[in-house]
Formats: structure tokens, sequence, C-alpha cells
């Protein structure tokens, strides 16, 4: 016989058919028909997020079992289920649009009827959708709600997210330094307000770079510290008795076990928590920052290679791509624009963060969802665009040592020395009189010497 290729749930709005072999259930459902996705991205798209809402099911499971108001049985089964959905995520079980109404309910049942209906198969052998003994709110979601899991789950996402982060930002400094060494025997014109002034050697450039960005690891870092307080058992709107005391009082004890960890503590106002999200959005304005100063790295790139003959010409990139389909032998700075680009959107999305804190009315900020996939687009956009620029532009860079040495013995290096050497005055002196002939002046310089 054939199979039916839906089954029927309820929920309090009424019956819904949902997909048979489902394991997200009739909310979950209701919210795809709800929220179509319209080129927006799904729950899915954002593994960080639903590993962090696992972890925090997976401590809220284990603290429910430590203080015995969770069945042995059915806590285990739970247990065993997450660590299955941990191990191997299945995409297409979290199907619900990434950011809806609601500040994020959605995203917390979605999981919520995934690790229940998981459950109920494999330790029950119960049909999918059944939700016996097993049930999504009564069990999944004992002592905690939407409000403090995603909360929590938003913080374990960016703090596990960080780490592969902060490896790219750092290859990227090392990089700047590595190319510094290597090239530390030429030296380039510096210059201010795009004048001609002193000789440094590509060492020093770079060196500039390199502090710019571990400057902005520190920063970022100190952020991501203050992300392991969480408010996990101050759910709804942070009042206590909402969640039982004996869960409250061992749920970031086992929040650290899951996670082997011993930084994780509750927040100091749980009010606050359901209020403000400013902590999460500390990390975005950082990250804007930071865009903006990779901008700037990669802009000095595209002057630097200008050229080939009528620009700066400095330094070379190496040739990745034709340049114009229209003109013959044209290498464009392809690699820094598209760092640029990259930090561009960033920059946009961080924007997206920053303006939750100013609608987040009365006692919950219902926007967290815009916050995290925002965020977590935010550092992927920045880290491929870095990714790309280490890669294929800054570990090949080589400069070009006849120009940079012309450009070294011009009319404003040559007066420094000068001035160096005879003072200010002088200097000046000698540059009216000679009008500004580099000749006369270099003349000077050799008597000076």
């Amino acid at each position: 016989m054939q199979q039916p290729k839906t089954r029927i749930e309820q929920d309090a709005i009424g019956s819904l058919a949902v997909p048979a072999q489902a394991l997200f259930g009739v909310q979950t459902q209701r919210a795809v028909d709800l929220y179509p996705l319209c080129g927006e991205k799904p729950l899915s798209a954002y593994p960080e997020l639903i590993i962090g809402l696992l972890q925090v099911k997976k401590t809220a499971a284990k603290t429910n079992i430590a203080t015995a108001e969770l069945d042995f049985k059915i806590g285990q089964a739970i247990l065993d289920a997450i660590d299955a959905l941990l191990a191997d995520i299945p995409k297409n079980e979290f199907p619900v649009h990434s950011f809806h109404g609601g500040g994020g309910i959605s995203s917390n049942m979605n999981v919520n009827e995934v690790i229940a209906n998981l459950a109920n198969r494999m330790a029950f052998n119960q049909p999918l959708g059944c939700y016996s003994p097993v049930h999504p709110n009564d069990h999944v979601n004992l002592n905690n709600s939407t409000s403090d899991a995603l909360s929590t789950a938003c913080h374990l996402a960016i703090i596990n997210k960080w780490q592969g982060f902060s490896t790219v930002l750092t290859q990227l400094s090392t990089t700047f330094v590595e190319q510094g060494q290597k090239w530390q025997h030429v030296y380039k014109i510096s210059r201010t307000c795009l004048q001609d002034a002193v000789e440094i050697t590509f060492d020093d450039f770079f060196s500039g770079y390199a502090s710019l960005i571990n400057r902005n690891i520190q920063r970022i870092s100190m952020d991501i510290t203050e992300l392991y307080k969480v408010n996990l058992g101050g759910n709804i709107i942070g009042r206590k008795g909402d969640c039982s005391a004996m869960f409250l009082a061992q749920s970031m004890s086992m929040l650290n076990q899951v996670m082997s960890t011993e930084h994780f503590a509750h927040s100091e106002n749980f009010f606050d928590s359901s209020q403000n999200h400013d902590d999460i959005i500390a990390v975005a304005s950082r990250l804007e920052l930071l865009s903006r100063g990779l901008i700037k790295i990669s802009k000095d790139f595209r002057l630097m290679c200008s050229g080939p003959e009528t620009g700066f010409g400095e330094i070379m990139l190496p040739a990745v791509q034709p340049g114009s389909s229209a003109m013959p032998g044209k290498m464009n700075p392809t690699i820094p624009e598209f760092l640029i680009q990259s930090c561009m959107q960033a920059i946009g999305r961080c924007n997206s963060v920053q303006m939750t804190q100013d609608h987040g009315e009365l006692d919950y900020n219902a926007w967290q969802s815009i916050v995290i996939i925002n965020l977590l687009d935010a550092m992927n956009c920045i880290e491929n665009g870095i990714n790309v620029f280490t890669t294929h532009c800054l570990s090949h860079v080589e400069p070009n040592v006849e120009r940079n040495q012309s450009n070294i013995n011009t009319l404003i290096p040559t007066l420094i020395k000068l001035k160096n050497l005879k003072g200010y005055s002088f200097a000046s002196q000698i540059y009216k009189e000679s009008n500004g002939d580099l000749k006369l002046i270099r003349e000077q310089v050799k008597l000076a010497e």
C-alpha cells in the first residue's frame, strides 16, 4: 500500500497536515506556512544557532533529571536524541524562517518538536507526531522558554563562531608580519594627506596593519567574554518562580559541564537580559569597526597597486583573473575589492543588529532572531573576505622595487634628509632659493653629510 504523504497534528489553533516522515511537528509546519522564505534563509542555514539550542536543551534535560523533575527514562531519551542530532544535524528538519514573529518561538518549537519526535521514535518506538511519552513543551521545554533558551543559545553560537573567526584574523595579522619581514629591505615612500612624506620599510608599513588587526582581536575577545553571562532559568521576562528554584540553582554548573568549561555564570539581572541585547550588540559594533579597518586596508592596496604605468605602482598583486572584457592586459585589484564588498555587506548587517536595541519595548526585546542571524551572517561574510584576501592576494604580494627606489629619492624625502642634517630653517631656505630644484638640493645634502 502507498504510504500517506502527510500526518495530521493538533495544536492550540487547530489541526494541520505535516509531512509524514518529518521530525518536526505542527507548530513548525504552521510557521513554514505563515512565513515563506522568499530568498531569505531558514533556521537550517545557521548550524551554530541550532547547536546552541541543542546544547541548551541538553543542559535543561540533564538539570531536570538531576533535580528529579523529569522522569529518568524520558530525560535519557531526550539526551540520546540530542546527541544524535549534534552528531549529524538533519538540515531539512529545521525549515522555519530564520526570523519570524514572536521573538523566535518558531525556532525554539522547531527544535523542541524534532527532539521530542526523535526521542519517542528512538527510545519508545512511537510514531512521529504522537508526542508521548516525550512532549515538546512538557518535557523538552521544561524549566526553559523561548526567552531564555534562545538568548542563551545565541551566546553559545557566537562564542562558538568566534573560535574559528579569531583564527582567521590571527592568520591575517601573521601574514602581514611575514610579508613585512620578507620585504623589510625594501623602502617605500609614506604619504600624509596623499602627499609625499618620509621613507619607511614595508616592514614598518605592514606592522601597522598587523597592529590594527591584533587590537581588534583583543577588543572583540573582551566583548565575547561578556557573553558567558547567560539568563538560562530566567525564563519569560526574568521574574523568579517561572522555573523551579532547584533548576535555577543547578543550571549553570550543568551548562559548564555540557560545554566543558567553567566560564558560564548567570546574568546579574534577568529582567535586564529580557529587556536588552546590548551584550551581543556590542560584538556587532566591534565587527563594524573591524570591517571599516579592513576596508581601509583594502583601499590602500588598490591605491598602491594602481597603474600599471600612471598610478602608484608600488606593489604588484598576483594576477588572478582578467580585469576587463574590453581592454586586453588589464588586471584589476579584484581580491581587495572582494574584501571591501564583504565588509560593506557585513556593516549593513551589523547596523541591523544595532537597530534592535532601539525597538525593544518594555519587558522583552523580541528581535533576537534578527540579532543572531545578522551577526552570524556578518561574521561569515568578513571571514570569507579575509580568507580570500589572505590566500589570493596578501600571501603573494610583491613590492615594485624599482618604483619604490625612485619614489624615495624624490623631493620631499630629500628635503627631510637635509632638514635632519641642517635643521628645518636651513632646508626651507635651500628649497626656496633652489626653487625646488632636486639636483641642487641633493648637492646640499652631500655637502652637509
